[in-house]
């Protein structure tokens, strides 16, 4: 066999000589409300031997499936120590995501995947973690913290700032909560927008920056969000020093195969779905604020 059909066969199976191609069907065990245009779905794999081998890592993706509707990559928002029951928050925009917003417990769609490259884990050793996210890229960083939660004892200090456009547009409002009242980490949530009984910050997340002391050279970052709020925030945190090695964004962008052999998601020479969605700020510099990648 040669190398590239080697290595294309890597791409294209799983761990288990799963053909990725292929989506495997999903039930979906639990369904919440998140916002008005938000829900988290929860699913499991029906095979049960899938179910067992299945493993994702913070930051990678599922190609979810509806039948007769179309596929369309969505984060893994869920626990990583739990893989056996995948969370799936989506936003119901698309053709897809609004099908998806029809469907019920019990209802089965196709899954494909883990794909792509997660967030750095095995680098925040030793590191304090600042964890950004705007709206929906919440729910990529939701790994994170669970990991996070889970080994705390190998980072220093972690702060997540969190944004959205009102308080009723919060992500997970409970867990927020329940992280900001644990103090394992340091919570700041602000909105856009202040709507009745809200008394916490108003404005921009990255408004947040000033109320938290960032040692640049032993912190990494990661951030989600709106193409400019990963822009500016980025830009931000290298002005506060901290390198662009250790500066992480999570990219969005139309994807088909997960394989980076379609092209829809190209990004300059990389692939988002194979090489990103997370990239290391130093290996996109050159393209990153470039409109038209």
């Amino acid at each position: 066999m040669s190398g590239a059909a080697t290595q294309s066969q890597r791409r294209t199976t799983a761990g288990n000589g799963r053909d990725l191609w292929v989506p495997a069907p999903a039930r979906i065990v639990a369904l919440k409300d998140e916002n008005f245009n938000t829900k988290t779905f929860t699913m499991e794999f029906t095979d049960e031997r899938l179910r067992a081998e299945y493993r994702f890592e913070p930051g990678q993706f599922n190609m979810v499936y509806v039948p007769k509707i179309g596929e369309a990559a969505i984060s893994i928002s869920s626990d990583p120590h739990r893989p056996q029951q995948m969370g799936h928050t989506i936003r119901l925009v698309g053709t897809v995501t609004r099908a998806m917003g029809r469907m019920k417990v019990g209802d089965v769609v196709g899954l494909r995947g883990p794909f792509g490259t997660g967030w750095p884990m095995q680098r925040l050793d030793g590191h304090d973690v600042v964890i950004m996210g705007g709206g929906i890229g919440l729910a990529p960083l939701r790994p994170v913290i669970y990991w996070l939660l889970q080994h705390r004892k190998r980072c220093g200090r972690v702060v997540l700032f969190y944004g959205c456009r009102f308080p009723e547009d919060r992500l997970f409002a409970e867990e927020l909560q329940g992280w900001e009242k644990g103090g394992e980490l340091d919570v700041l949530v602000t909105v856009d927008n202040a709507t009745a009984g809200w008394a916490g910050p108003v404005g921009v997340v990255t408004q947040l920056l000033r109320r938290v002391k960032v040692t640049g050279e032993r912190t990494i970052v990661l951030v989600c969000g709106p193409r400019i709020l990963n822009r500016v925030a980025s830009w931000n945190f290298l002005q506060l020093h901290v390198p662009a090695e250790q500066v992480y964004v999570s990219l969005e962008r139309n994807m088909n195969c997960g394989f980076g052999l379609c092209g829809h998601c190209q990004y300059g020479s990389k692939f988002v779905c194979r090489d990103g969605p997370v990239f290391c700020y130093a290996d996109i510099a050159n393209i990153f604020a470039k409109e038209e990648v």
